[in-house]
């Protein structure tokens, strides 16, 4: 009669232990699937991130990039009209300075004619001597001063033109360095993002270590039941 419930103890003891260990196998089966779930979820919401951070990227540099090519074109239209205005700039100095020279070419043929009139007139009076020489002299002087002084002015005015000119030439200068500078740098090509690092796949318990668990229960029910049955002939 003792037997069997040494035995019934045994079982009893042996099934307790292993739903323990069952339970226990898979309550940690199922923290590290959990576990492996979060880590995957938050890998590619981190994906997602970046991915969102590189389009991002793109759609900002292509942005750049056109005004950047509509800033180039902006300023090569600016360089023509600058040297368009240099050009009307420089027409118009040259279009003073030959009006100058045409007025000092007939100023000067004035005063020739004004000299030889002057003396044709004293020839014509007939008159020689030392009187008429020192007029004559003085007729050739008066016109060699009126002609330095017309080459004079027109020294001056080649000059002035000159200064002008140079003038128009750094105003274009000018105008080409700050179109120049007000130039956008070219874009810089984006870097891709890094990238998460993809998590490792923990390893939940090992069925050997379940296997391991439920032998080792087996003994220990065992063992309980040969305690038990000795109590129990002892007691009998």
């Amino acid at each position: 009669m003792c037997e069997p419930i040494s035995i019934a103890l045994g079982v009893a003891s042996f099934a307790g232990s292993a739903a323990s260990a069952v339970g226990q196998h898979q309550s940690q089966q199922a923290a590290v699937a959990r576990s492996n779930a979060i880590a995957k979820q938050q890998y590619q919401q981190q994906m997602q991130i970046a991915a969102a951070k590189d389009q991002e990227k793109g759609r900002v540099y292509k942005a750049e990039l056109k005004a950047t090519a509509v800033a180039k074109s902006a300023y090569f239209s600016q360089l023509e009209a600058n040297q368009a205005e240099a050009n009307r700039a420089s027409i118009s100095v040259q279009q003073k300075m030959d009006e100058r020279r045409t007025a000092a070419k007939f100023n000067m043929q004035g005063q020739i004619a004004n000299s030889i009139k002057a003396q044709g007139e004293m020839l014509a009076t007939g008159k020689s001597g030392q009187s008429f020489l020192l007029n004559a002299m003085q007729a050739e002087r008066d016109l060699g001063f009126e002609i330095a002084q017309i080459e004079q002015s027109l020294y001056d005015s080649r000059r002035a033109s000159g200064i002008e000119a140079e003038g128009i030439a750094l105003d274009q200068q000018s105008a080409n360095v700050g179109a120049w500078n007000n130039l956008p740098a070219d874009p810089l090509s984006p870097m891709a993002s890094f990238m998460p690092i993809k998590p490792i796949k923990a390893q939940g318990p090992s069925g050997l270590a379940l296997a391991g668990n439920l032998v080792s229960g087996a003994a220990g029910a065992v063992g309980t039941g040969i305690s038990t049955y000795s109590t129990i002939k002892d007691l009998g």
